[in-house]
């Protein structure tokens, strides 16, 4: 198309800055804060072996959408340079971000920005996933940028993101789960087996005893959701990969399903959440 298409993510898609150059994108850093005490950008200039060294040591890390004035000054920019913007952000039944850029699109009155909620593909490689479809629809420059949003917001409910959750502690420090409840699934060896609905809310699948069955488990619902094969299947972990690369092997085994992308570490963003030890798989499920 002849006007420029800027692609926009946050970094609650754990997108690198390899990626960023590599696919020229812009990104959008969220707020993070130990317990108030010291507020910085989650842009990965700060390397996550401290984040967690600091979680780990009892640190509570706080998370906050962007401000309203970062989304007018861009899109204020791109207003006067005549770009049209797409924006791929996290769920917005997760985070604010998602209505406080719609917020700003009314604001600026500029009518080639368009705000594509995350949902299913709610954030880290299922957002990205999301955001490199936008990149290579792009780049063929067939399609204005309504048309790549309009294509993005139907392609988004095919990205599917299982997780399994290691420790339920960062459940609780977020308020996510009660310190009785956290306690007990602790006791029990519960691993709960996550993943995001329709609706871009976080969903409980299963709730399943230590690690080995809930990687089966996991096996189990990919079989139920097969991987589209013309797509990348990305898989991820909160801190220490050992629990990820151990269901590889049992995904191998169990379906003949491999993949050739690197394990990818989840972010300051998604990670205070998820724990350390935590890992998972974000895909492109097959048609129907």
């Amino acid at each position: 198309m002849d006007q420029p298409i800027v692609i926009l993510t946050d970094s609650a898609s754990d997108i690198t800055p390899e990626e960023i150059q590599a696919r020229d994108v812009k990104l959008i850093p969220m707020s993070l804060a130990f317990e108030g005490k010291e507020s910085f950008l989650d842009d990965q200039s700060i390397p996550m072996p401290g984040l967690w060294a600091r979680m780990e040591a009892g640190e509570v890390l706080r998370t906050s959408q962007p401000s309203l004035q970062t989304f007018l000054d861009l899109f204020e920019e791109a207003k006067r340079k005549r770009v049209s913007v797409v924006y791929i952000c996290l769920s917005s039944n997760i985070s604010g971000t998602y209505q406080t850029a719609r917020a700003a699109v009314g604001m600026v009155d500029y009518d080639q920005i368009y705000v594509v909620d995350g949902r299913q593909a709610a954030a880290t490689a299922a957002e990205k996933l999301v955001v490199f479809r936008a990149c290579r629809l792009r780049d063929e420059g067939r399609l204005s940028a309504r048309e790549i949003a309009q294509d993005l917001e139907k392609f988004r409910f095919r990205v599917r993101h299982f997780s399994c959750i290691d420790s339920l502690e960062y459940l609780v420090r977020g308020g996510r789960l009660s310190r009785l409840a956290g306690n007990l699934g602790t006791l029990l060896n519960i691993k709960p087996i996550i993943t995001f609905s329709q609706d871009g809310f976080v969903q409980v699948v299963k709730k399943v005893p230590g690690l080995k069955r809930a990687a089966s488990e996991l096996c189990a619902i990919v079989k139920s959701f097969p991987p589209d094969p013309a797509f990348p299947i990305i898989p991820i972990f909160a801190k220490d990969d050992t629990n990820c690369k151990n269901f590889l092997v049992q995904l191998k085994s169990a379906l003949g399903v491999t993949t050739d992308q690197a394990l990818m570490e989840i972010g300051a963003t998604i990670g205070c959440h998820i724990g350390p030890g935590g890992f998972g798989l974000c895909y492109v499920q097959q048609e129907g």
